[in-house]
């Protein structure tokens, strides 16, 4: 199945990019490969980025944490509940809010490493990295793997403050999730529902087209746009997910 999420609010957008960076990150394990160490300086690049534009992410996501925590135990309730996997996830949720309290907007590590410090503005010039604009960097790319693991790992260490609290939240935004069977006909679909957070749209590989969203938390347009142009696309049978940060249904 394809698999897609599509923010409708702001805060949403956010977590999904975070999740994308780190993800992205964590594939860059060869530090002898200037591949590896490129992309994943760009991914710390993005990271500054997405903190600095947002200004409230600290808060954000200490309520969202919260709601989750809330819901959880309004489950407990139920019968049926999984006890064993409520308290697991609680035990996520009190670890995530401990390791935010360690978040504050100027990270020194990120901040004032001259690597980064270096290399950041030179993603916006074409050709920005070589030798007689960034000698400095030439030389620590030609250090051992160790020296640059250990820098790498302090990088990838200031993005838990962070990643520990999206991943918790988008985890359990996704598991509360109830999919339901929509058909866009002639790949279209319009419906209104409740103010959600994001959307999780899911159906089949062998539907040559992908989906474009529009709208605004309580009104979706989805549209299935044939991969390539001009195709004519049917009646394309797909689930979907509306999912609140209340996680309510």
């Amino acid at each position: 199945m394809f698999n897609f999420d599509f923010p409708l609010s702001p805060r949403a957008r956010t977590y999904l990019k975070l999740e994308q960076v780190f993800k992205n990150a964590e594939k860059c394990t060869d530090f002898n490969s200037e591949q590896h160490v490129m992309y994943l300086l760009r991914c710390v690049v993005d990271f500054i980025d997405i903190v600095d534009g947002s200004s409230a992410i600290k808060i954000d996501l200490l309520k969202d944490l919260e709601k989750c925590d809330s819901t959880l135990r309004q489950f407990e309730t139920d019968p049926e509940c999984d006890l064993v996997v409520v308290n697991k996830l609680h035990d996520d949720i009190a670890k995530a809010k401990q390791i935010l309290d360690n978040f504050t907007r100027q990270r020194t590590v990120l901040k004032d490493d001259p690597i980064i410090e270096l290399i950041k503005p030179r993603f916006m010039t074409p050709g920005g990295l070589n030798c007689f604009d960034t000698p400095m960097f030439t030389y620590w790319l030609s250090l051992n793997e160790k020296e640059k693991h250990d820098r790498a790992t302090n990088w990838l260490h200031e993005f838990d403050c962070i990643r520990v609290p999206v991943y918790t939240i988008l985890y359990i935004w996704r598991l509360c999730a109830n999919l339901s069977d929509r058909v866009a006909k002639s790949g279209f679909m319009q419906e209104s529902a409740d103010t959600c957070d994001l959307i999780n749209i899911q159906y089949s590989k062998d539907v040559a087209a992908y989906p474009v969203v529009s709208g605004f938390q309580s009104r979706v347009n989805i549209r299935f746009l044939p991969f390539e142009k001009g195709t004519p696309v049917g009646d394309i049978p797909f689930k979907i997910a509306y999912i609140k940060s209340s996680l309510e249904q």
